[in-house]
């Protein structure tokens, strides 16, 4: 193969993959969505009770909120009852702390210092 020709053939091949690139740009649309979020200001003093009537003031709903963050090795920790039941005695976290419902729509709620 001629070198003058690899610019051609990387056009060509780049022509035929983009109409690939574009259905998995539509597909991947619902998986990159943005989550729905609330950040609240708090005090590292503050509890998670604290933080729930905070929340609760503002129109929130179910909250729960969880002593532990969340990790892609368990991303639900405030579905597991040992981990949201003492919500006075648990500090605020900066970052994630758990979830909340506003208008029908469950949002993550995370504390800012």
């Amino acid at each position: 193969m001629r070198l003058h020709r690899l610019p051609s053939l990387a056009a060509t091949l780049t022509a035929l993959c983009l109409p690939l690139l574009a259905t998995q740009a539509a597909q991947a649309d619902g998986f990159f969505s943005r989550v729905p979020t609330v950040h609240v200001a708090t005090a590292p003093t503050e509890s998670q009770a604290q933080l729930a009537d905070q929340l609760r003031a503002q129109g929130y709903t179910d909250v729960v909120l969880s002593s532990i963050p969340a990790t892609p090795a368990n991303p639900h920790p405030e579905g597991n009852s040992s981990l949201t039941g003492n919500p006075w005695q648990t500090p605020v976290h900066a970052g994630w702390n758990g979830v909340a419902v506003k208008g029908g729509q469950t949002v993550q709620v995370y504390a800012d210092f």
